[in-house]
């Protein structure tokens, strides 16, 4: 029921995984269901050697080859840097559930790659430039990074979640439905049987095409990071007994939402708070490592005509 969770909310994301700051199917057949929260317990891994428990057969390097596209590699640490890039909703979930879909995206992206490289796109001006600019971003947020994260304690981040965290509810989930069809007219034709009074679990087990069919389309509680924004938008505007009006697009099918019941979580646990009070840290951080790196470089700068600009603008290093 996870997997396709997950694989549905990578399906959203762009093809080219991007490297912004770190600081963080046809032929349907019954399948997992997109709606079913995932275990909240993040991955455990070594970012830089990372290492996962894969059926009893565990990678040990970063190394480690999962997949080779016309002779050119990709590794368990492409698949550790990709999964940190995503979403936190995502990139929490565990790796099992997440690494198939993120590995797909790295080997189609692979082959985009020899493709452009065999029509040499890769030596273009404006493109080499740009593959510049991406690198020297990677080479700042790490930097940033590297600068921040040894101040962040353990003493200190559990400070933050007594300030922050502690007594405060957790987020609101709702108890969800869901009927997944092929086609936009098979939903409307669901809704217009559910306005006649019909079984919404009744029809979710003779008519949805998701794994859910069996349990009458019960999905479980989802808070709304766990949904993407179309489905999340719609189903928390409903009150609890109600269905969804109109049929709620995917990626490659249609979709009828019940809301059975909607419930405040509690207080979140340090373990499940903690990475995303470690961004709110880091974030914090930046700003100062931004300007003592800028104090210690000579920058100068010009105007469009590249005459040199007179006077220093403010928060510019030695002249």
């Amino acid at each position: 029921m996870l997997n396709r969770n997950h694989r549905y909310l990578l399906a959203i994301l762009p093809l080219a995984l991007s490297s912004g700051i770190a600081f963080a199917q046809s032929g349907i057949a019954p399948a997992p269901s997109p709606f079913a929260p995932g275990d909240l317990k993040r991955p455990i891994f070594d970012t830089a050697n990372p290492s996962y428990d894969t059926a009893g057969k565990a990678p040990d390097s970063a190394n480690t080859v999962l997949a080779e596209v016309d002779g050119r590699s990709v590794t368990l640490g492409d698949v550790a840097d990709a999964i940190r890039k995503l979403p936190a909703n995502v990139a929490g979930l565990p790796f099992p559930d997440v690494y198939p879909g993120v590995l797909s995206r790295l080997i189609r992206q692979q082959a985009l790659v020899i493709r452009a490289q065999q029509l040499a796109i890769d030596e273009d001006t404006v493109v080499r430039r740009r593959m510049k600019a991406a690198s020297d971003q990677v080479l700042a947020n790490e930097f940033l990074i590297r600068q921040i994260s040894p101040s962040i304690t353990e003493a200190a981040l559990l400070e933050r979640y007594k300030t922050e965290v502690v007594g405060q509810p957790g987020p609101e989930e709702v108890h969800l439905r869901v009927i997944m069809l092929r086609t936009e007219r098979e939903a409307n034709d669901i809704i217009g049987e559910l306005r006649t009074g019909a079984d919404f679990a009744a029809l979710a087990k003779r008519s949805s095409i998701d794994s859910t069919a069996a349990a009458g389309g019960d999905a479980g509680f989802a808070t709304l990071e766990q949904l993407t924004p179309e489905v999340g938008a719609v189903v928390f505007s409903l009150e609890p007994g109600h269905f969804t009006a109109y049929p709620v697009r995917g990626p490659e099918t249609w979709f009828v939402l019940k809301v059975e019941e909607r419930r405040r979580q509690p207080t979140r646990p340090f373990l499940l708070a903690r990475e995303q009070l470690r961004q709110e840290i880091l974030r914090e951080g930046v700003a100062p490592v931004i300007e003592a790196a800028v104090a210690a470089a000579t920058v100068r700068q010009y105007d469009v005509s590249g005459k040199e600009d007179s006077g220093p603008p403010e928060g510019a290093g030695r002249q």
